[in-house]
């Protein structure tokens, strides 16, 4: 793996999230957490392309106003093994992408609340 991955958390088929501590950006002043994130998966999935993928890497915002609680992706990159190894079998600039909203009990609010929820003390 080309990056320092920290691990996040396991969604409930047992996928693991990752992101990339020193690339994460907080800008206060705009409510956004901008980062990167690894998804590694425990079966094989199927790209856009057709290629078999086990993991993706991805720039992703998370929009932290209350009330208007959304992500966008910006890039997308799928590879053959999982935590990001093998070889890389596509690659998408998704930047014309829409913001899209936070649902509530989903892996996307798992991670807006690790994101943009400060921890209580």
């Amino acid at each position: 793996m080309w990056a320092k991955w920290v691990f996040i958390s396991n969604d409930n088929v047992g996928n693991a999230y990752y992101y990339e501590d020193t690339k994460t950006v907080r800008d206060s002043a705009a409510s956004e957490v901008s980062t990167w994130q690894l998804i590694s998966y425990n079966e094989a999935l199927t790209a856009p392309n057709g290629a078999l993928t086990q993991s993706v890497i991805q720039d992703i915002s998370y929009f932290c106003k209350t009330g208007y609680e959304s992500y966008k992706q910006f890039y997308i990159g799928y590879y053959s093994g999982t935590g990001g190894s093998g070889v890389s079998v596509e690659q998408l600039d998704t930047s014309g992408s829409q913001w899209d909203r936070v649902i509530p009990d989903t892996m996307s609010y798992v991670l807006y609340q690790f994101f943009c929820v400060p921890p209580s003390p």
